[in-house]
């Protein structure tokens, strides 16, 4: 095994424009849920209304979602508008009175609103209750209970740890369309701890990760190829999913990038570019660039370790940045750099 992300990721999903719809689903936008519905509809829920574009819980607007949402609840009692007022009640850290309406909805059958209010009940200290909602929720075919259902076994949430059942139910909610859930499957595989050790099984479940948009799955895809574990060995394309990653903002991605630009592995020699991809990694403290910098700098180009000492200097930390040495002086800086928030 050769991974880096292992870590649940459950946060970070991509959101979508808003697109009002025409013709009928143009006049439906115009009921008196609708403000509701564009101001806290969740990806995860089947029966929003896909006029409006989900919304993220950390991204609900508090004051509109409240009002809105609260004035479509009181005219239709429906299961949706309470389990968004609920998601505009929690996002506003209003705990007691989400609770009640998750369980208003998921007592009329609202899948999303019985993993939610599941998960509600674990942080209170009911692991039994928050395991039994999404079990039912999962049954009931809902994806989000599958993958709450799935990572419950793996951590024993509730219930014994059992890797069959994780396995089974990561991959019912990669079936749905959930990236993180096929990325979990494929640590899952990849780890081998609670189910057999499969590494063509694994690569698979993160190259759909990928595709799908998982950072995480792009990195642990790009080690795999670069090391030929489970799959054909392919620099090309290693550097190609390390590079995807990079772009996406990740420092990890960016190392690896770098050090591929630098040294022409599986991909153009560009010391230029293998400087900046570094030093952005460097920038963003990428613990892994940390190690080399302070056990094995001789990885690093001088070129690259000169432009490093630079952001030192421009930080205050070193006096200048004359040299590509990586002195006593340096690594404290070095210390000092990751040490800062």
């Amino acid at each position: 095994m050769n991974t880096r992300s292992n870590m649940l990721k459950t946060a970070g999903r991509a959101l979508f424009f808003a697109v009002l719809l025409a013709g009928a689903d143009g006049a439906r936008a115009n009921t008196i849920d609708a403000k509701c519905d564009a101001a806290a509809g969740s990806r995860y829920d089947v029966t929003r209304n896909t006029a409006f574009a989900p919304v993220a819980l950390e991204d609900i607007e508090i004051g509109a979602a409240l009002s809105a949402c609260r004035e479509a609840y009181n005219s239709l009692r429906s299961p949706r508008m309470a389990f968004q007022l609920a998601r505009a009640l929690e996002r506003a850290g209003q705990d007691l009175e989400a609770m009640k309406l998750y369980a208003e909805a998921a007592a009329l059958g609202h899948t999303v609103a019985m993993v939610n209010y599941g998960a509600m009940l674990g942080k209170r200290g009911d692991p039994a209750a928050e395991f039994s909602h999404y079990k039912k929720a999962a049954e009931l075919g809902d994806m989000l209970g599958a993958y709450n259902l799935a990572v419950a076994y793996r951590d024993g949430i509730g219930t014994e740890v059992n890797g069959t059942e994780a396995a089974r139910w990561f991959d019912k909610a990669a079936a749905s369309g959930d990236e993180t859930a096929a990325f979990n499957l494929g640590v899952l595989l990849d780890d081998g701890s609670l189910v057999a050790e499969d590494n063509a099984r694994a690569a698979a479940y993160y190259k759909l990760a990928a595709e799908r948009g998982s950072i995480d799955a792009m990195i642990n895809l790009g080690l795999m190829l670069e090391t030929g574990e489970g799959v054909a060995q392919d620099l090309t394309a290693a550097a190609g999913y390390f590079e995807q990653a990079a772009d996406k903002g990740d420092s990890f991605g960016k190392l690896k990038i770098g050090l591929m630009q630098q040294s022409g592995t599986g991909i153009v020699k560009n010391i230029e570019q293998a400087v900046t991809s570094l030093v952005a990694a460097f920038e963003m403290r990428d613990v892994d660039l940390e190690v080399i910098l302070l056990d094995q700098p001789e990885q690093l180009s001088a070129d690259a370790r000169l432009a490093i000492k630079q952001v030192l200097a421009n930080q205050d930390l070193i006096e200048d940045a004359n040299t590509a040495e990586i002195d006593p002086i340096t690594l404290g800086a070095i210390e000092k750099h990751y040490a800062a928030k």
